[in-house]
């Protein structure tokens, strides 16, 4: 780790290639292996995701606000774990686009954080951005994706915060974070929900079909109309109290119109969005090993869903297999 700034980590390869960023006075250097950036460029399911990423992020960069805030994080986390256990601890921040996850997580004391991001651009501006942060140098970038990524010592904590349902097969994913965990670990997951959903979906799914089509300018349209349409319907349920209320609220309206801006173009810009049923999100987790997992339908409208890799003690029980890697 670097005393000047955040440390970029590939997993262990061949044909090294270095190449320099300097971001405020700061030389930060990324090491790719060709070998394994051919394995991101290959054309796969999730090929179209990470595009439309790194299209969102290049542009929508600052994490500014209660968009950014520890409070935020405590709503997010709450109540499946506490904001105030994650201090002291190793963290790993599965799709971490611009850092907002990774700035709130330093602030609530993480000891380190591993920042994992697929895309290019993003993961350009997840840079500048952890170059701004307070103990930046307490984070590890990589650029890579969240089935791929390799660490060098397991970690306390896993957070994967709206990402899972934008990836086709997440399973990988899981498992790749179950295999990143000390024993006894946790895997904290948040996925946009479906009970809660039913009548947006009915009237959000016609758009998308064809809105991640559309090029940003033509998109920032959609956005502005829809932008709009919000002001119009909160109006309403501030007298009719309507669907999503408590996450009208507690949530959207806690941002900034530019950030409320931000939420509708995530809506529309992804190839692939799937809304979890509460049985889906914990077999999810289930099916890569981990136990005692829950499930907290979070405002209405999501799951937040966390789950524990078992014990050495457990898992020998079970006749499984846990590392016991140094750290």
């Amino acid at each position: 780790m670097s005393a000047d700034g955040p440390t970029m980590q590939r997993p262990a390869a061949q044909n090294w290639e270095e190449i320099p960023h300097v971001t405020q006075s700061m030389l930060l250097t990324v090491q790719l292996p060709r070998s394994e950036d051919e394995v991101l460029r290959k054309r796969n399911p999730s090929d179209d995701t990470i595009t439309d990423f790194d299209t969102q992020w290049s542009r929508y960069t600052d994490n500014e606000g209660w968009y950014g805030s520890d409070e935020l994080l405590e709503d997010i986390l709450h109540p499946l774990l506490n904001a105030d256990a994650l201090a002291g601890q190793a963290i790993l921040d599965i799709g971490s686009g611009t850092g907002r996850i990774v700035g709130m997580l330093l602030d609530a004391g993480a000891e380190h954080v591993y920042a994992i991001e697929p895309s290019e651009q993003a993961f350009q501006v997840l840079l500048r951005n952890i170059g701004k942060m307070e103990r930046s140098e307490a984070v590890t970038a990589m650029h890579s994706t969240g089935e791929q990524f390799g660490l060098s010592r397991q970690v306390h904590v896993a957070v994967s915060i709206g990402v899972l349902h934008h990836i086709r097969d997440p399973l990988p994913v899981v498992r790749n974070a179950y295999a990143a965990l000390k024993p006894g670990g946790h895997l904290f997951v948040w996925l946009y929900g479906y009970e809660g959903n039913e009548a947006y979906l009915r009237a959000i799914s016609p758009i998308r079909r064809l809105t991640p089509k559309l090029p940003h300018a033509l998109l920032r349209l959609f956005v502005e109309i829809g932008y709009w349409a919000l002001v119009l319907y909160r109006a309403i349920d501030r007298v009719i109290r309507l669907p999503m209320h408590t996450y009208m609220e507690h949530v959207l309206w806690r941002l900034s119109p530019g950030k409320r801006r931000l939420v509708i173009y995530d809506q529309l810009n992804p190839a692939f969005s799937k809304y979890y049923k509460r049985e889906e999100a914990i077999a999810l987790l289930e099916e890569a090993g981990f136990r005692d997992v829950q499930a907290h339908h979070r405002h209405g409208y999501s799951w937040s869903v966390l789950g524990r890799k078992p014990s050495i003690a457990e898992s020998n029980q079970s006749g499984g297999h846990c590392s016991n890697r140094p750290i």
